[in-house]
């Protein structure tokens, strides 16, 4: 940890820091686990979120305004970690640390489903504050039902014109389309959490004792919440949850609307890790983030096909080995090996990380010459050679996805369907 930070938590808390270590894991910011000494001899359990160059540094999803969020939640009925402060320059947020843990998986059945059962209590609490009069300022609020979704997804499509140097088609086209066809009714106006769900909330004997990661935060629709933790719990069964739910808002699930905000997650995972991307990695690396970009566009094209009601079967190049395969099944598995005899986590990841490439690069020997003359000349007959123009590419995609132009729809299947093939090696398994 920056010397800086820990002189302005010792001296923000009056104690002395006895210990502090990072978790595994982690996204778009770096996660601190940290424990104060008092100088009465009691020691607290803090949480410091910092900026570390990840997706979001020097964008308008920051920690100061996560911080807006928890300072907002106090003195509510929903349970959320205690802000402590801000650093200088509002790059590291420190918060108490609440008991318990979001690992959910590991629980057992019985656990499990009452820690399920008390988040989605949280999740009612939530959305039934009464929005305008919470201190959230900074938050836009909406003036329309459109403007439920339309809002949250401008402020992504900034980030992406501003961030990403090569955003996937796809994802352009979907943004386009999502802001143009946001829902016309919205049954009521709350503080939606974003990227809710199993992983983000502390538990503890099957009680929640805190809802964590507010950076997706903003005023909207409640059925927003629900596709996020239908993303995060595809296996769940959500039916006596819904209806646990409905039962303390008033709100009933709307599968219509959860549809269309379940591909708007994915267009604003994509968003994220394109933003990774562009910046050279987070805190996975940077290979591991190429890889969950491909995950969601391909997950965003099946979320598309189905909002539009459209297919397309897609014939794509079979890889064929070339003189250069056993060259990379020799080094993939010399890093296999490699991973094997390292002990440092900090040296084992990256190396296990750099099998991704590999692989893409094994599969690009083989078909990759085949896939890019295959989609340029789809590209050009099916929207002209001004397309192979890359930043007129852009603006014509924007344009088709607003308008939902079938054809150009059915290209970008096409595209995706293609690109898929460099990657099937790491995406179809199990």
């Amino acid at each position: 940890m920056d010397e800086a930070l820990r002189e302005w938590i010792e001296g923000i808390t009056g104690g002395r820091i006895v210990d502090a270590r990072r978790p595994p894991g982690g996204g778009s910011r770096e996660l601190y686990l940290v424990d104060v000494e008092r100088p009465d001899g009691t020691v607290v359990p803090l949480v410091l979120r910092c900026e570390a160059g990840g997706s979001f540094t020097g964008t308008e999803i920051s920690p100061a305004k996560e911080a807006v969020v928890y300072r907002a939640l106090e003195p509510t009925a929903v349970p959320v970690p205690r802000v402590i402060g801000m650093a200088p320059g509002d790059a590291a947020l420190l918060m108490e640390r609440v008991p318990g843990t979001s690992d959910l998986a590991s629980a057992g059945d019985a656990a499990r489903s009452a820690a399920m059962t008390s988040f989605v209590d949280a999740l009612a609490a939530l959305h039934n504050l009464d929005v305008d009069a919470l201190p959230l300022p900074g938050f836009a609020r909406p003036a329309t039902a459109e403007d439920h979704a339309r809002l949250d997804l401008a402020m992504w499509a900034r980030l992406a014109d501003e961030g990403v140097l090569r955003l996937d088609p796809l994802v352009r086209f979907a943004g386009a389309w999502l802001h143009a066809h946001a829902p016309a009714t919205v049954r009521r106006t709350v503080l939606v959490q974003g990227d809710t769900g199993p992983g983000n909330f502390v538990f503890e004997d099957g009680a929640v004792t805190g809802i964590v990661d507010w950076e997706f935060a903003h005023v909207g629709d409640p059925m927003d919440d629900w596709a996020w933790v239908q993303m995060r719990a595809p296996d769940l069964e959500l039916g006596a949850l819904g209806r646990r739910y409905s039962e303390r808002t008033g709100i009933p699930l709307d599968a219509d609307r959860i549809r269309y905000y379940r591909a708007a997650v994915d267009y604003r995972c994509a968003v994220t890790t394109s933003l990774a991307v562009s910046r050279g990695g987070g805190a996975r690396g940077w290979a591991p983030y190429l890889l969950v970009t491909e995950r969601y566009v391909v997950g965003l094209a099946d979320r598309m096909s189905e909002l539009l009601g459209i297919a397309e079967t897609v014939p794509v190049p079979a890889l064929e080995p070339t003189p250069r395969t056993r060259w990379f099944d020799t080094l993939l598995d010399g890093v296999r090996v490699a991973v094997r005899n390292l002990d440092d986590p900090d040296l084992r990841e990256p190396t296990r990380n750099l099998q991704i490439l590999v692989h893409y690069l094994r599969a690009y020997d083989q078909v990759g010459a085949a896939v890019d003359d295959l989609d340029r000349r789809d590209r050009e007959q099916t929207m002209g050679r001004d397309a192979l123009d890359d930043e007129r590419f852009a603006d014509l995609v924007t344009q088709a996805g607003a308008a939902g132009d079938e054809a150009v729809f059915r290209y970008l299947l096409r595209h995706t369907a293609r690109q898929r093939v460099l990657w099937a090696s790491l995406l179809d398994r199990t």
